[in-house]
This record gives C-alpha cells, structure tokens and sequence, in this order.
C-alpha cells in the first residue's frame, strides 16, 4: 500500500449560529488517519472556545448552523459525512465523533 492508499481527505463547513447562509469556519486537508483524528479533535475545541464560550450571545447556543463534514480515502469512498443543520452546542460532538471515526480507519487492502 503506498502512503496515499493510507491517506484520509476530510472537509469541514460550519456557519455562524442562526445564520446559515454566513460561512463562519471552513477547512479541508490530507493526512493519516491519526493526523485527520487530530484536527477533527482540534476543531472540535475551538468550537468549543470561539463558538461556544460566554461571549457570544447565549441565545447562539441553542440556535441551528448548517454543517458538512466529510471524511473520504482518496480513491472517493467516503468513510463518514454528516451534511445538515445542528443546534450550535452539539457541533464539538459530532466533530469528537468524525474524529474517533477518522483515528480507527483501516484502510481494506481488497477495496
């Protein structure tokens, strides 16, 4: 297997609370499955610190983003994606969710 075959592409948008239309985070990369885990998690934290803390209006919270999360091999078998809209407090559970996902892929050898 060459290091592509082992290889995750993720891609991850998130809108403001509330405002769907008004893109507030965007990323997508290449890396091992572990290194893939890692930014998921990482991500998962800054919601948790920019999106989620006190600062922002409390009503933010509880309100509805619009969020795609794709984790794909690079032959286009997607392993995971999540496309909708989430109440802004459970954005850092589905990314601690893509991220366990992310870390356990073991790419088939057959496939």
């Amino acid at each position: 297997m060459s290091d592509q075959d082992t290889e995750l592409i993720y891609l991850v948008e998130i809108s403001r609370p509330g405002r769907s239309e008004e893109l507030w985070w965007r990323v997508g990369n290449v890396g091992t499955p572990a290194q893939t885990s890692a930014a998921l998690a990482e991500l998962a934290r800054r919601v948790c610190r920019d999106l989620l803390s006190p600062e922002p209006r409390r009503c933010d919270r509880a309100r509805r983003c619009w969020y795609h999360c794709r984790v794909s091999w690079p032959d286009g078998v997607v392993l995971d994606e999540v496309e909708g809209r989430v109440q802004a407090f459970l954005l850092a559970v589905e990314l601690w969710r893509a991220s366990a996902i992310a870390g356990s892929a073991i790419k088939d050898a057959d496939t």
